[in-house]
């Protein structure tokens, strides 16, 4: 699964089938850490008070950290920040070895600088960030098991 979570093509086609407006996703090492840098633009649906501080369409950075593998597993940090846009969000992610398979949790905070209204944002923001985490993990096991059967076609 890593070997997918790290692949900024299969990265870049995930975000376009979810229906983002456009992906470009750079992979760097650093200090046995993979960093993948990206920039997602997407277009959001706002409730009419988000609306009159937040633009519909924004581009999104992303840096998605891996540490080393430690024990079998992979752990990470991610920061999402909107330029020029009042939003943040971190996460902490791991993925560690499970039976046949693995598992994959990530936690997010979602931080906004709004004055008085901060935590509506922040919470549309979080169901927001669920959702879209929902959707790619979705599609992720999706596309293992398309290539298991793939893998178990050619056997």
């Amino acid at each position: 699964m890593f070997a997918l979570l790290s692949d900024p093509h299969w990265i870049e086609r995930r975000c376009l089938a979810l229906g983002e407006i456009s992906a470009k996703v750079k992979v760097r090492k650093s200090a046995g850490a993979l960093v993948l840098d990206m920039t997602r633009r997407v277009r959001r649906d706002l409730p009419p008070l988000l609306a009159r501080i937040v633009s519909p369409e924004s581009d999104l950075h992303f840096e998605e950290t891996w540490r080393a593998p430690q024990d079998g597993a992979r752990r990470g940090h991610l920061l999402i920040t909107a330029p020029g846009q009042p939003l943040k969000v971190t996460a902490e992610f791991e993925l560690v070895p499970a039976g046949k398979g693995c598992v994959y949790r990530i936690s997010h905070v979602s931080k906004a600088d709004v004055p008085l209204i901060h935590h509506a944002v922040e919470h549309w923001v979080q169901g927001q960030i669920e959702e879209g985490c929902a959707a790619e993990c979705a599609y992720t096991v999706k596309a293992l098991k398309a290539l298991g059967a793939a893998g178990k076609a050619r056997s």
